[in-house]
């Protein structure tokens, strides 16, 4: 089997114990408890995980020059380290606010390299022809992550208490994820004397010598489709992870139980995996963005069923629509980075996209938290989230033809 295969399986494992996973989707389990140990409201303790995210945005540009100049290996396992360090921080957090904001920000600066950024360049780095599959599977480790992880983080608050939870998310971080990373992950198949999507390396010393094709960074950054893309991202980003975020404490203001309630949570995950492979498989074969399209109609449907109030199977089928978009989304940023710009700078260059996303992240959450403080409901969130995601379901079918030729 070619050993790309094997690195998506190292990338899988990677991601589900990275800074997304540990930090960003547990918000929603830890919120009531940081609510009361901190003697806040929801909008102040969202405002954590979304300088999380502003942090994020602001570092993943210079993570994916690093990246793209430097390898990925050697920073990955340096985020890695920097991740525990933050995660066992959280379980020492105490009152001033403040605090739990910084530990927060550094979660988002130190793990960095644990998000897409670093893996999606790695993995684009060994396909071409089946990049859209590749990429779509290494980031079910995302998906993967956001299932376990909320009902993981439960149990071991509901068993030990929500600083202990932190602890153990920690212990997963060094433990499974940093030692995966050390001995398997190899950055480019040229390292072992291969080239992209397993063909004939005879040719092997001459293909090192040839740059990778594509704009640079400054030439992308001219283009309009480099920023509608950005747009697209934010948006989808800001309605979607914004509504799953508050989707626990939602449901549990509606008379469901945290264990119920953690389910919709999960089913997101779950869903966002079969997404983000649905999606790499179709991108591969179809014009990506109308696939993408299709998905982000869905979770504009996923929230407007929230929005109507509507209880029982229906609030699992919303989770699961908004899980689907969010898994697609994953995944086709990278791959329409590759083919709009191609692999140049597409590190530097998803890193940018990445923060417009990650960005998109920390406005969603800290408005639906302030709206909710505002008017005591999330119906006002999610009626604008719903609005929203229609226009980016627009501005992605308005994206042009692929511009960057094929590497191989």
């Amino acid at each position: 089997m070619f050993r790309g295969w094997w690195i998506v399986a190292v990338a899988i494992v990677a991601q589900c114990f990275g800074t997304a996973p540990l930090l960003v989707y547990t918000f929603g389990i830890f919120a009531k408890p940081l609510v009361q140990a901190f003697h806040t409201n929801r909008g102040s303790i969202a405002l954590a995980v979304s300088i999380l995210d502003i942090v994020n945005t602001l570092t993943a540009p210079l993570a994916g020059r690093l990246i793209d100049r430097y390898g990925a290996r050697r920073i990955t396992i340096l985020s890695f380290i920097g991740l525990t360090f933050a995660l066992a921080g959280l379980s020492f957090a105490r009152p001033p606010l403040w605090i739990l904001y910084a530990t927060y920000a550094a979660g988002g600066l130190l793990g960095i390299a644990t998000t897409p950024v670093t893996f999606s360049r790695v993995v684009a780095n060994w396909f071409d022809k089946k990049r859209g599959l590749a990429l779509g599977l290494a980031s079910t480790g995302v998906g993967l992550g956001i299932f376990i992880m909320p009902p993981l983080t439960q149990f071991l608050i509901d068993k030990w208490g929500w600083r202990e939870a932190y602890l153990g998310l920690a212990a997963l971080s060094l433990v499974i994820a940093l030692p995966i990373v050390w001995i398997f992950l190899k950055a480019t198949p040229e390292e072992v004397g291969l080239l992209p999507d397993g063909l004939n390396a005879s040719g092997f010393a001459e293909q090192r010598k040839v740059p990778r094709t594509g704009m640079t960074a400054g030439e992308a950054l001219r283009t309009v489709t480099f920023w509608q893309l950005c747009l697209v991202f934010f948006c989808v980003a800001a309605c979607g992870n914004g509504t799953i975020a508050h989707v626990v404490p939602l449901l549990t203001d509606r008379g469901m139980s945290g264990h119920s309630a953690a389910l919709a949570a999960s089913l997101f995950g779950v869903a966002s995996i079969l997404g983000r492979v649905g999606n790499g498989y179709l991108v591969d074969r179809l014009f990506a963005p109308r696939v993408a399209a299709v998905l982000f109609s869905g979770a504009a449907a996923g929230v407007a069923i929230l929005w109507s109030g509507v209880g029982g199977a229906a609030v699992y089928l919303a989770s699961i629509l908004v899980g689907l978009a969010i898994g697609a989304e994953s995944d086709v940023m990278p791959f329409l980075v590759s083919r709009y710009f191609g692999m140049r700078s597409m590190a530097t260059l998803y890193g940018c996209i990445f923060g417009s996303y990650t960005l998109g992240n920390a406005t969603g959450r800290y408005l639906f938290g302030t709206g909710f403080d505002a008017t005591g409901s999330y119906r006002t969130p999610l009626a604008c989230a719903f609005a929203v995601l229609l226009g980016a379901v627009l501005a992605t079918l308005a994206l042009g033809k692929y511009r960057a030729p094929s590497e191989v």
